[in-house]
């Protein structure tokens, strides 16, 4: 991907974290949205940083847009979708 595409797509952050059915879940919504819609997906797991697990660790999956969170806990695909201009 081209520099210039890259940093006009929007920005996308699944904190999750290994044996999360939400987050599974969550994850395969992205992944039906990005089938529609592209965008930049990191998914961070909440493990791997000790402030990121306390702050998310009762809240995952969650789902940031630019910097905005956008969706948490039980996803609805409307809800994310809606975000996404879908």
């Amino acid at each position: 991907m081209n520099k210039a595409l890259s940093q006009t797509l929007p920005k996308v952050i699944l904190y999750t974290k290994a044996g999360c059915h939400l987050c599974d879940e969550a994850r395969d919504m992205l992944d039906e949205i990005a089938s529609e819609v592209s965008f930049l997906l990191d998914e961070v797991d909440i493990r791997s940083d000790m402030e990121l697990f306390a702050q998310y660790r009762y809240r995952i999956p969650v789902i940031v847009r630019d910097e905005t969170i956008i969706a948490e806990g039980r996803i609805d695909y409307e809800a994310i979708a809606s975000a996404f201009g879908i």
